[in-house]
């Protein structure tokens, strides 16, 4: 007859049993790890959203914004969370449009310092494309060539929109825009509106350009 075998008794775990020790630790490390990252995930942050349009060079006031909880994790240091982080006298090195955050690499001291404005008669259907804020590009085609199919030539690559106007002469409907345009390149825009060539302004698309 072959021998019975052994019956073999599953030992009840030791607290004291290392593996058991090392098992319970990851476990609650784990579990604290994914708390923590959750908390900062949904946490919140204080920050300054721009009521109105604020075009390079203007003023940067704290009425001009509004405040907001939002969840912006590691890049909340980027952005102005209270007016105190706007110092008396800053302006705007960049346009900021309604509802956007303002970052704090907007906030300067006199930008805009070698931009001048120039008010350029442009049609209704131009206009209506374009707002204050935007970036635009001024062509131009002379005057005697208008009725020929010439080529335009790009006066300006980084012009920024400052306003819009609307009047009426005689009964018609005019357009006209205010335009910011480096100060080295105002002579020849000057020029083209001295001599009646016609100016083009043409919005720029793209994330701080056109809406799409």
């Amino acid at each position: 007859m072959p021998a019975a075998p052994t019956l073999m008794r599953l030992r009840r775990p030791r607290w004291k049993d290392p593996r058991l020790l090392v098992g319970i630790v990851l476990v609650v490390l784990s579990v604290l790890l994914g708390a923590l990252l959750a908390s900062r995930a949904s946490a919140t942050t204080t920050v300054l959203i721009a009521k109105d349009e604020v075009v390079v060079g203007d003023e940067l006031t704290a009425s001009s914004f509004t405040s907001a909880e939002v969840r912006l994790g590691e890049q909340a240091e980027g952005y102005a969370r209270a007016p105190k982080d706007i110092p008396e006298g800053s302006t705007a090195l960049q346009s900021v449009h309604p509802g956007e955050l303002l970052p704090v690499s907007v906030i300067g001291q006199g930008g805009g310092e070698d931009l001048r404005p120039v008010v350029i008669p442009v049609e209704s259907a131009v206009a209506d494309a374009v707002g204050p804020g935007r970036p635009v590009e001024l062509w131009r085609t002379e005057a005697d060539d208008q009725e020929k199919d010439a080529l335009a030539e790009n006066l300006v690559q980084d012009a920024t929109v400052r306003r819009v106007f609307e009047g009426s002469t005689l009964g018609m409907r005019s357009m006209s825009i205010e335009v910011l345009v480096p100060s080295d390149e105002l002579p020849a825009v000057l020029e083209a509106l001295g001599s009646g060539d016609r100016i083009d302004v043409i919005g720029v698309p793209g994330e701080k350009g056109l809406d799409s």
